[in-house]
């Protein structure tokens, strides 16, 4: 085949394939806009569903009180609540599937796309568009780790200090009921009370302290790891040996964040996939160089599997960590995993 007929191909596949990356683009941009309003469908029936089971504990401390034709208007809604409740989690997860896979599909499409840039570009006289399309795939991306964030925030708020919360008002109403019928009773409610209100004031501290950690700004990197190391610890049942060499001096303000979200994420990983009963984090600083690592003594993973592209399968987790080492602090980011024999995760930045 001639050159300029090899040259008309290519600008013919160059156009197809944008084409096709413009049509997942738009796809993924519906696909999000269903996800939130099935989200908050979910959320709304969740909330409906522990309104009935209160209502449902409420009835079973007072049968008495009840017609048997309210309680089986009772355990009838709550069988609805909890059917309607269960099908729009399968279809949330069966959306979130196909999102995964569009990301896969626009991923492959841009690298495509960005691999006949420079063959093309050159005798399409419109000069190098990479950039451009770059710069909007990393804007798309940062807007979606933003979406993925707040959804993650909301379920947390959800399952944990708003589901604690609507508790604490069920329990001061029993107290409220009892506080003429019953006084040492009432007593002992308002106790159970106080220590339902002192377990649900920690886990929102816990919380608030996983979303910023207050004390990275006031003390620093190192006191901040130490306090959460101890409490992921205490959460997740895991062991985890904390080694600090030669950090005296403080960090940028942005260098202590990037570093403790790094070790954050990597220690979130090992609780979520790793199986794992102990691990060990080291943070060090030498020849002009911040060395962080974690290991953990889980199940591991076959790396080169995991990171496929031909595979599909992209472990969004080390994809935050590769991010944050070599994006935000300009370092180098390595992973070392074989099954059976842990993880470990590494960095090392150049000191500021």
């Amino acid at each position: 085949m001639a050159p300029s007929e090899t040259q008309q191909k290519l600008e013919e596949l160059h156009q197809t394939i944008g084409a096709d990356l413009e049509k997942t683009r738009r796809e993924l941009g519906e696909m999000e806009t269903l996800l939130r309003q099935t989200t908050a469908e979910v959320e709304k029936l969740a909330q409906r569903e522990m309104t009935v089971a209160n209502r449902l504990r409420d009835l079973e401390v007072n049968l008495d009180k009840y017609s048997k034709a309210d309680i089986k208007n009772f355990y009838t809604s709550a069988q609805e609540v909890q059917m309607r409740l269960l099908m729009m989690r399968g279809q949330l997860e069966q959306l979130q599937f196909r999102q995964q896979l569009l990301k896969g599909r626009q991923s492959q499409l841009f690298e495509i796309v960005s691999a006949l840039e420079p063959v093309v570009g050159a005798d399409m006289g419109s000069g190098p568009r990479g950039g451009s399309d770059e710069g909007t795939d990393l804007i798309a991306a940062i807007i979606q780790a933003q979406e993925n964030e707040r959804l993650r925030i909301s379920l947390q708020m959800h399952d944990g200090p708003a589901q604690s919360m609507s508790n604490l008002v069920l329990r001061a109403e029993i107290c409220q009921r009892l506080l003429d019928r019953d006084t040492e009773q009432t007593r002992g409610e308002l106790v159970a009370l106080k220590g339902a209100i002192n377990t649900t004031l920690q886990d929102t501290r816990r919380f608030i302290f996983d979303l910023r950690p207050m004390i990275l700004d006031d003390l620093g990197l190192v006191p901040t790891l130490r306090r959460y190391v101890q409490q992921f610890s205490e959460k997740n049942k895991i062991e985890v040996n904390l080694m600090v060499q030669n950090m005296d001096a403080r960090l940028p303000s942005h260098y202590e964040v990037a570093l403790f979200r790094f070790i954050q994420e990597a220690l979130n990983n090992v609780a979520r996939h790793a199986s794992a009963s102990q691990a060990r984090v080291l943070l060090d600083q030498n020849n002009g160089s911040i060395h962080v690592s974690i290991e953990d003594d889980g199940t591991g993973f076959h790396v080169n599997e995991v990171l496929s592209e031909e595979s599909g399968r992209r472990n969004l987790g080390i994809e935050t960590l590769r991010q944050q080492v070599e994006s935000l602090l300009r370092g180098e980011f390595g992973i070392e995993s074989s099954v059976g024999r842990g993880t470990r995760v590494a960095g090392v930045v150049p000191v500021p």
